[in-house]
């Protein structure tokens, strides 16, 4: 799979249109998911301080697991995200690990890897015509999910530290 979305966005300075081709890509090779690992080092380790203990584990070596990048122009991994499934509930699916680098935030790349994954969730997991993608929102990206129709839900709770809140939205094809 790999898709190129092209998203404009407003510079904060300047007002000036800035273009953002973001290319996602499924995960298919070791070297791929590496990338995808270090994208979440930076952001979740790194910025966020989660523990290394806590941000990697065996879901991602799950053959169950998708991941997928987003990468701007120059083949630079900006973003990545995984799609977490259980046999037990083939009509549910689990989004999570969606991260940007900072230098990235603003211009796309969250929303065209969500999109992706949400095409992945239909098409693969949903056999009766739709699928429920289900996530646990940081706070402070909640109003991100939002935008994105996902309905949230619940109180906060503390995931590696991290205020979180469940979201949903229900896909139909």
């Amino acid at each position: 799979m790999r898709t190129r979305t092209t998203s404009r966005t407003h510079s904060s300075r300047s007002g000036a249109p800035t273009v953002a081709d973001v290319e996602i890509e499924r995960v298919a090779t070791p070297a791929q998911l590496d990338e995808a690992f270090a994208v979440r080092l930076d952001v979740f380790v790194d910025e966020q301080r989660v523990p290394r203990e806590l941000e990697l584990d065996d879901l991602d070596h799950a053959p169950t697991t998708t991941h997928v990048l987003a990468r701007h122009p120059g083949g630079v991994a900006v973003g990545t995200a995984r799609l977490l499934v259980d046999a037990r509930h083939p009509d549910v699916v689990h989004i999570g690990r969606v991260a940007v680098r900072a230098q990235a935030r603003g211009t796309g790349a969250g929303r065209a890897l969500m999109g992706a994954l949400e095409e992945i969730a239909l098409a693969e997991h949903g056999a009766r015509g739709s699928v429920t993608v289900q996530l646990s929102a940081q706070v402070q990206a909640i109003g991100f999910y939002e935008r994105l129709g996902y309905q949230v839900s619940g109180p906060v709770y503390l995931d590696a530290g991290i205020d979180h809140r469940d979201a949903e939205k229900v896909l139909t094809a």
